[in-house]
């Protein structure tokens, strides 16, 4: 008989209610639909860039990134102007693992991205690796127990879309083996929390948008027809799933749904440093640049010694300048960057896109404003802040300015969270909640404490059923350093580049 935890929560990469309500008016959803019934819902804001690395970890650390440190897949002021792949060991802080552990709870985490490498925590991991590894949980041995159970783990980087539509059966197939192995660690593994991420909504929609939408300009009848309801299957099979997970804890077990965005239409791709380029703020020069890979391109790399502003990874919505002191081939002066800044605002703020004739950005904002907290010297410059969400910003340092994306389905700033506890009045919560907000929400239903530094806070309606606000715990601090936790940049594994690559990351 599995193990009921005391809570559980269920978390879907890229899920929102714009997506859902559709699909649960026409009778596709059931078990989702159940859950919102039972629960308090709503959508959330979630941060600026929309996206999976600052949007899990603000989730876990009930922080905005400025107080965790997570902005992008990789490292946002590598001063080499590397490629360096980021995780738990970047978190500035401690996090909802450690808040459970210090008042005697455990948890079992499965599939959570930026979990990796795993912690010294209570209970048991099965990590989300951006590169190729067989050391992915915690204790070693539970991905050899769940092969051996019939539920086998596949690691995400490995079940991601690689560039064929085929992928739509693999991805059906894996959110089945990512319920097997969630009701197995479930059922043999017992632990006071469990969180559990199913990650392929995001993955289908970033590339099936199309062929259902007829609305997208690249709109386009698909080879095979199971392609235009791939957006509508891959819902229906983690409603499977969370049905299933759903019936072995019963009603009376309190459930956090949660994302970390939502997603809607993508159209255009918007080189960021080819447009640098245009305004001659970048320079590049023949022949490869020998940093990271997104900085070259067709014969061509970024000469840093003539840059003097430039996007530092892919998605990070991010503009660094080159200061000197800073970056290795820095060439900015102090007393520069307040002029640059102005110059690099009104370049973006000026941007039109070409099919609409609309503005691309809505806000550039310094860093110290866009990510207060104790790690924003760790983010980028200047924050380019979307004004239309179908145009994705990338470095792009040749090729042109404009392209279209090859993502057709791109992340939404509003995201989705339900929580279903005997303590707390079902019903949809029209005003949306702060992403932060949902870790201190669950733990005040709880009984349990948060330290007093986070940026979240219980919602009004949980905060009201209780016994009112409880006393903040000590904080313990970002945990110390795994002894796995070793810099790892992206052309360490071609695998991970390739992937990247194809998801239309790169």
């Amino acid at each position: 008989m599995t193990a009921r935890p005391k809570a559980l929560i269920l978390g879907i990469d890229g899920g929102s209610l714009a997506m859902m309500e559709p699909f649960i008016a026409r009778g596709l959803l059931p078990h989702l639909a159940g859950l919102l019934d039972q629960s308090m819902h709503g959508a959330t804001t979630t941060t600026w860039p929309a996206h999976t690395a600052p949007g899990w970890s603000t989730f876990v650390t009930a922080r905005r990134p400025g107080g965790h440190g997570v902005y992008q897949f990789f490292g946002t002021q590598e001063a080499d102007y590397g490629d360096r792949l980021t995780g738990t060991g970047d978190f500035g802080c401690s996090t909802i693992w450690e808040w459970l552990a210090a008042q005697g709870w455990s948890a079992g985490i499965i599939n959570v991205p930026m979990s990796h490498p795993p912690r010294e925590l209570p209970g048991y991991q099965v990590t989300w690796p951006l590169e190729r590894t067989l050391r992915f949980s915690d204790p070693p041995t539970l991905l050899g127990e769940l092969s051996r159970a019939g539920a086998p783990f596949m690691p995400d980087i490995m079940a991601m879309f690689q560039g064929d539509h085929g992928y739509l059966d693999k991805a059906l197939a894996n959110v089945a083996a990512r319920g097997r192995s969630i009701a197995h660690l479930m059922e043999h593994h017992a632990t006071d929390v469990v969180m559990a991420v199913i990650t392929e909504i995001d993955r289908i929609a970033h590339h099936y948008w199309h062929f259902s939408d007829a609305c997208h300009p690249g709109h386009t009848v698909p080879e095979q027809a199971e392609w235009g309801r791939a957006v509508e299957l891959i819902h229906r099979a983690v409603d499977a799933v969370i049905g299933d997970i759903l019936a072995t804890v019963g009603d009376d077990t309190p459930v956090m749904l949660v994302s970390d965005h939502g997603l809607g239409q993508g159209r255009l791709n918007l080189g960021v440093n080819s447009l640098l380029e245009e305004a001659g703020l970048l320079a590049t020069a023949p022949g490869a640049c020998g940093h990271a890979g997104w900085f070259e391109g067709e014969g061509r790399g970024v000469d840093f010694g003539r840059t003097r502003a430039y996007m530092p990874t892919p998605g990070c919505y991010g503009v660094n300048l080159n200061l000197a002191g800073r970056q290795h081939r820095g060439i900015v002066r102090k007393d520069e960057v307040a002029g640059l800044s102005d110059e690099v605002s009104e370049l973006f703020l000026s941007l039109r896109a070409p099919d609409t004739g609309r503005p691309v950005f809505a806000a550039v904002l310094p860093r110290a404003e866009a990510y207060p907290g104790a790690m924003s010297h760790t983010a980028p410059d200047l924050l380019l802040v979307p004004a239309d969400e179908g145009v994705l910003a990338d470095p792009g340092p040749v090729g042109g300015v404009w392209r279209p994306s090859e993502q057709t389905g791109m992340h939404r700033y509003a995201g989705l969270w339900a929580y279903r506890s005997p303590r707390v009045p079902a019903g949809r919560r029209e005003e949306p909640v702060a992403l932060c907000d949902l870790a201190p929400t669950l733990l005040h239903d709880l009984g349990l404490r948060h330290p007093a530094a986070v940026h979240g806070r219980p919602v009004p309606e949980v905060l009201d059923a209780g016994a009112g606000p409880l006393p903040f715990l000590p904080d313990p601090g970002a945990p110390a350093p795994h002894p796995k936790d070793i810099a790892r940049s992206l052309r360490e594994d071609d695998l991970t580049a390739r992937t990247l690559s194809a998801m239309g990351y790169l």
